[in-house]
C-alpha cells in the first residue's frame, strides 16, 4: 500500500492588484525595479468579506466536481493556515461542516505558513499510513493582503491572496519517498504580524505583518539549498534523478538563486508567480497544480517541492507522480492578466 497526491485544485479571488496601481502608489521607478527581483507584476487580492477559508472552501469543491470525490470520501481535514476565521475555534471544523464532511471526519488547523503545504503532506501520509483515514483533504489559503501594511513595498509588492485543496488517498504503489524538515525560532522576528495573539495586542499599521527583506531572502537562500540537499543525499539521489522542482513562490530571485546554488537546470523549475503574487502557504500547491494542468507532470515522473518561511521554518519532499492521479483544477480567470516573463518559462514546456 502507498499514498500519494491524487488531486489538486486552487481558486483565487477575483480581485487584482496591478503593476500600474503599485506604480501610483510608490513610483514607477521603483516598482520596475521590484518587478525585475520578484518576477510578481500582479497579485490577488480577496474582497472585504472573503476570508482564506471562502477560498479554501472553492478550491475544495473544485476538487470534489472535477476528480468525483465525495465530500465525505474523506476521513481527514486539514486546514493549513496563517490567517484562519479564528482562534477559537479552528476554521477546519467550520469548512469540515460547510463541506458537507461526514462527522467522523478528523479535522484541525496547521499554523506554519509558507511551509506548511510539506508539513501537511507529511501529516496527512502519516495519517493514512497509522490506518486512521483512507483519505485526506490538505486545504491551504492564506490572504495576507488583508493583514499586511499597504505602504510597506516589501510586503505590498509580493504578497497575494489564494488557495489550494490536495487530496492525499491511499494508491496501490507509494509515491512519496521521503521528507526533510527544520526550524530556527531564532529567527521568529524575519517575518511576524506582532499584534496578531496573546503575546502582544493593540497597535497601529506599524503593528500590521511586517518582513525583514534581506534577512529572509539569506535564510531562504542558504536553508532552502541545504534541504533540497540534504533530501537528495539521504535518498542516494542527485539533481539529474529528478524532473521537476517546485519551490516555495517567494520570488524569481529567491527561486532562481535557490536553483543555481543547487546548479538546477532552468528547464526543471517551475514557477507560478508573476500574475498571482507569493500566496504564502499557498502557493506551493498552486505551484504544483498549476504544472499539473499545463501538462508538465506525468506518471512516474519524480517531482521534488520545498518550501520555506515563517518560523522560520522549511521542509521538503520527494514523489513520484502518481497513475492514480485525477487530475488538477482551477477556476481562475487569466485572460487580462500580464504574460509569464521570458526568464520563468524554462520548464513550462520541456519533457511534455
Amino acid at each position: 500500500m502507498g499514498v500519494s497526491i491524487t488531486s489538486l485544485a486552487y481558486s483565487l479571488p477575483a480581485g487584482k492588484i496591478t503593476g500600474a496601481e503599485l506604480s501610483a502608489r510608490f513610483g514607477g521607478a521603483a516598482m520596475k525595479k521590484i518587478e525585475a527581483v520578484s518576477g510578481i507584476l500582479e497579485r490577488r487580492r480577496a474582497g472585504a468579506d472573503e476570508c482564506a477559508s471562502d477560498l479554501a472552501a472553492g478550491a475544495a469543491r473544485l476538487l470534489f466536481s472535477g476528480a468525483g470525490y465525495s465530500p465525505k470520501d474523506f476521513g481527514l481535514l486539514i486546514f493549513a493556515s496563517q490567517t484562519p476565521d479564528y482562534l477559537i475555534p479552528t476554521t477546519a471544523c467550520i469548512l469540515q461542516d460547510r463541506l458537507g464532511m461526514g462527522s467522523s471526519c478528523a479535522a484541525f488547523d496547521m499554523n506554519l505558513g509558507c511551509s506548511q503545504f510539506v508539513y501537511a503532506l507529511a501529516a496527512a501520509r502519516s495519517w493514512i499510513q497509522g490506518g486512521l483515514a483512507d483519505k485526506a483533504l490538505v486545504l491551504c489559503a492564506d490572504t495576507p493582503q488583508k493583514i499586511l501594511d499597504p505602504s510597506d513595498r516589501s510586503t505590498a509588492c509580493v504578497f497575494g491572496d489564494g488557495a489550494a485543496a490536495c487530496a492525499v488517498s491511499k494508491t496501490e504503489a507509494a509515491a512519496f519517498s521521503d521528507f526533510s524538515f527544520g526550524a530556527d525560532g531564532s529567527g521568529y522576528d524575519g517575518i511576524i504580524w506582532p499584534n496578531s495573539a496573546m503575546r502582544k495586542s493593540g497597535g497601529g499599521a506599524s503593528e500590521r505583518m511586517r518582513m525583514d527583506g534581506f534577512k529572509i531572502f539569506a535564510f531562504a537562500y542558504r536553508r532552502a539549498a541545504e534541504s533540497v540537499a540534504e533530501i537528495l543525499g539521504k535518498n542516494g539521489m542527485s539533481v539529474s534523478d529528478i524532473d521537476l522542482f517546485v519551490f516555495h513562490q517567494a520570488g524569481e530571485m529567491i527561486v532562481k538563486s535557490c536553483a543555481e546554488r543547487l546548479k538546477i537546470p532552468p528547464e526543471k523549475v517551475y514557477y507560478k508567480m508573476h500574475d498571482i503574487g507569493n500566496c504564502g502557504g499557498a502557493s506551493v500547491p498552486i505551484a504544483l497544480a498549476d504544472a499539473a494542468i499545463s501538462g508538465r507532470l506525468k506518471p512516474g515522473m519524480k517531482v521534488l517541492v520545498c518550501a520555506f518561511g515563517a518560523g522560520l521554518s522549511w521542509g521538503s519532499a520527494i514523489l513520484e507522480w502518481s497513475a492514480d492521479f485525477r487530475g488538477a483544477f482551477s477556476d481562475a480567470d487569466f485572460s487580462d492578466s500580464p504574460a509569464k516573463p521570458q526568464s520563468q518559462r524554462a520548464a513550462d514546456s520541456a519533457r511534455r
